[in-house]
């Protein structure tokens, strides 16, 4: 008898990434010999510092290499502590603190932990789409919440007001954020803690980026504001500021009653973090943050760039670049769909960037640069970029 595969009817409302279907055509291209510029990667482009590595190759030599607490090694607990009173203002304890395998499933525990079918969940539109697609295996619904080009991508709270229902229970907050570059100031912060509050909505605020902010821009926690502790998830991890992105070590903090909702997840899911790897990060939190200052500084260096050559080219508009390592400029004056246009720069123009649609509707029209890549192939890929849609004008 032949075997009757049928997936689960949830999955038929998961797609397949459209970032990963760019990847995939540009790997293609290079096996026939041909030169990409990736604009494409969400990661730091350097290795990561050596205290960090030495620290997890002595707790793997100390025979560090059984399961640790389903909550994380307590060491690194009692350093993100340390880490969220002194850089957040934040008053944690240990027993407030989960430790996870990167941020992308403390977002998947928060949401699954405490949304079910019918429950809606408001995301910022364009959006990491993990926050949609983790609330669709949990039976929410995830409602997008439009961010604009002219308002500099910023969440709008009176956006927020106009799409909660009763059925409303989170709220997705993210900045710096994913794939825009917004940074979203305390003033507009403050006034969506108080709606949060005001209508008792829980707040994931994904914070992962929060040490990628430039010039006068300034990164607040939503916890932070009055209120808001008892009702907001605080995300972060190490992938991004430390470049840990294979190592996935995140966190999640949040008080005692909603982490042991949480932690009763990854008990049945992945137990508990490598071992190793936390020893790593509590290196990383306790150990020189020079590596941090001297990887956000090359950062703003590429940002400057991609700021100059992007303002350059005719029939292109981009807001401020603002944080993270992400520009998101608008191509509807090209006359092609996002998707279109990023295939024919790809195939034409030899440069990667991840059409806009792959981040939901709200970013239809748009494409994400990345310059977390060598400042001179950066160069390269602006210079063919620019080169791809001028030729697109003309045809």
């Amino acid at each position: 008898m032949s075997l009757t595969i049928r997936p689960a009817e949830r999955m038929e409302r998961i797609p397949f990434s459209g970032i990963r279907r760019i990847f995939e055509a540009a790997a293609a291209l290079e096996r026939e010999g041909r030169d990409i510029v990736h604009l494409t990667v969400g990661r730091p482009d350097f290795d990561t510092p050596e205290h960090i590595k030495r620290a997890a190759r002595e707790a793997l030599d100390a025979g560090l290499v059984h399961y640790t607490s389903n909550y994380g090694l307590v060491e690194l607990r009692r350093a993100i502590v340390r880490k969220l009173a002194a850089d957040n203002g934040l008053a944690y304890d240990e027993s407030e603190v989960l430790v996870v395998q990167g941020a992308s499933q403390a977002i998947a525990v928060a949401i699954q932990g405490f949304l079910g079918p019918g429950d809606e969940l408001l995301v910022p539109s364009p959006a990491y789409l993990n926050y949609l697609h983790c609330a669709t295996l949990a039976g929410a619904v995830a409602v997008p919440v439009p961010l604009r080009d002219e308002n500099d991508f910023q969440l709008d709270p009176d956006d927020v007001i106009e799409r909660i229902t009763p059925r409303t229970r989170m709220l997705v907050v993210n900045t710096p954020q994913n794939p825009t570059g917004a940074v979203c100031p305390p003033d507009v912060l403050r006034r969506i803690a108080e709606i949060a509050c005001e209508r008792d909505l829980l707040v994931l605020s994904d914070e992962i980026y929060e040490k990628l902010v430039y010039g006068s821009f300034e990164h607040a926690s939503m916890a932070a504001f009055p209120g808001m502790k008892e009702r907001t998830f605080t995300v972060n991890g190490f992938a991004k500021a430390y470049s840990m992105t294979g190592w996935r070590i995140g966190y999640v903090a949040a008080p005692k009653p909603l982490i042991d909702v949480m932690v009763r997840i990854v008990q049945y899911t992945t137990v508990c973090p490598t071992s190793f790897a936390q020893a790593g990060a509590v290196a990383a939190l306790e150990g020189p943050q020079e590596p941090v200052a001297r990887m956000r500084a090359e950062f703003d260096r590429r940002r400057h760039l991609v700021q100059q050559r992007l303002a350059a080219v005719p029939g292109l508009t981009c807001a401020r670049l603002q944080g993270a390592f992400y520009a998101f400029p608008d191509v509807t004056s090209y006359g092609l769909s996002d998707d279109d246009l990023a295939d024919r720069l790809l195939v034409e123009a030899g440069v990667a960037v991840v059409p806009g649609s792959a981040f939901g509707p709200g970013g239809a029209g748009h494409v994400r640069i990345s310059y977390a890549t060598d400042y001179d192939r950066l160069a390269i890929g602006l210079e063919r970029l620019a080169d791809g849609l001028e030729r697109l004008s003309r045809g």
